[in-house]
């Protein structure tokens, strides 16, 4: 499993939900690439082979809802 599909795992349904379809690939694909730049070194434990810890797990979750939080109030979702 890929480190951008171990983060996709942590959004919260309700804003994949409310992502139109045609763009939900592109969303997810743009979130880890501001984790990876922004946070390497969470973004690298979820890079690595084995399962990230429940520490880093609820880090991972706090940090791509809350860009994903942003996201849809910058674009009115």
């Amino acid at each position: 499993m890929t480190a951008n599909e171990r983060i996709a795992e942590l959004v919260n349904p309700e804003y994949t939900k409310r992502i139109p379809s045609f763009v939900r690939g592109h969303a997810a694909k743009a979130t880890c690439g501001v984790i990876e730049r922004d946070f390497p070194e969470i973004y690298e434990v979820f890079n690595r082979e084995e399962e990230p810890d429940a520490d880093a797990k609820s880090q991972m979750s706090l940090i791509v809802n809350d860009i994903y939080r942003e996201h849809m109030a910058k674009h009115g979702l």
